[in-house]
């Protein structure tokens, strides 16, 4: 496992969802007002950065899933990433993705004594959390704006915690 650029992922989720996020949040005082089209419009603007902003943690996600691989972690790369598309089911599948990965990088480290800053799980359900909060209607901009926060952190931890491990060959046991 490679090492991972923390400007990089940082930089990326902080332009593309801080630039959705600000667009979401305008688009819903347009709709409030005489402008619902300019609403609308901003709304559907925001779907270009959310998804360079989204591209970059699924990379991420994936990234860290591989970085623990060594026997013992709750899933795969793969089906960690590509079971967050199946509607419903990805309900569940992102407290599995986000927040069992926090638990499972904190057990890695323990079995193999890495003195390495624990990731926050608790800061990792949050955003599980803040994620579906978010889609309240009216209060949901407040979460959203809160896990942008949240978000930023926890891209910031997965890169220290990935840049832990880096070069250490995984030991299966």
């Amino acid at each position: 496992m490679k090492k991972v650029s923390k400007g990089l992922f940082l930089a990326s989720v902080a332009i593309g969802f801080g630039i959705a996020d600000a667009l979401i949040i305008l688009a819903n005082v347009r709709t409030r007002t005489a402008y619902p089209q300019a609403g609308l419009t901003l709304m559907a603007a925001s779907v270009v950065p959310m998804l360079y902003g989204a591209i970059f943690m699924l990379i991420l996600w994936y990234k860290s899933w591989a970085a623990i691989q060594d026997g013992h972690a709750r899933t795969t790369p793969t089906k960690a990433i590509v079971l967050l598309f199946i509607p419903l089911f990805n309900i569940y599948m992102i407290f599995q993705t986000v927040w069992g990965l926090s638990k499972d990088f904190n057990a890695y480290f323990q079995r193999h004594h890495i003195s390495a800053a624990r990731l926050p799980e608790r800061l990792f359900l949050a955003f599980c959390v803040l994620c579906g909060a978010s889609m309240i209607p009216k209060v949901g901009l407040v979460f959203l704006a809160v896990n942008y926060v949240v978000a930023l952190i926890m891209v910031s931890a997965l890169c220290d915690a990935i840049n832990a491990v880096a070069g250490k060959p995984p030991m299966t046991s």
